[in-house]
């Protein structure tokens, strides 16, 4: 069996693995590369978001927002949800952190629209309103029981 070093170090020098948990984007960009896209999606366990960077969670939010959105959905991780009935971490919202307070100047009085994804009812993240799964957008808004998009374009599979 495998020593894991770093966990052997921490608890030598008394740290802790607990992620920093923060209120807003703002407080996001402390804890990743701005230059970096991150992952976000909701974390069931803990009822807020987690956001990874590099394939590691940096920190847990209350809320997110993204620029140059991407959704994306793990096929073989939807089918294990299906068949086993137990949720896991595959469903994510991909995109670069922004300061929502930034960003929000001028696009306030534009249509933004809601976002869904349940695993046992769609297949892809889905436009509440239209039906049609939303592949990418200009910004996304997520918190843990809601997700609003911005700008965003429907997947080529399911029509406009």
């Amino acid at each position: 069996m495998a020593i894991d070093s770093n966990k052997v170090f921490q608890k030598a020098l008394g740290m802790s693995n607990k992620k920093p948990r923060v209120e807003v984007s703002r407080e996001v960009l402390d804890h990743i590369d701005p230059a970096k896209k991150v992952r976000v999606y909701r974390n069931l366990h803990k009822g807020c978001l987690s956001v990874q960077q590099g394939g590691l969670v940096k920190c847990h939010a209350d809320n997110v927002v993204l620029r140059d959105f991407k959704t994306i959905v793990n096929p073989k991780g939807q089918e294990r949800v299906r068949k086993e009935e137990k949720k896991n971490v595959h469903a994510f919202i991909e995109g670069f952190v922004v300061d929502a307070k930034e960003s929000w100047k001028g696009m306030l009085d534009f249509r933004w629209g809601e976002c869904y994804y349940n695993p046992y009812e769609t297949d892809h993240w889905t436009d509440l309103e239209t039906g049609q799964a939303v592949d990418c957008g200009e910004y996304v808004d997520i918190a843990p029981d809601s997700v609003l998009a911005y700008n965003y374009l429907y997947s080529a599979s399911t029509g406009s």
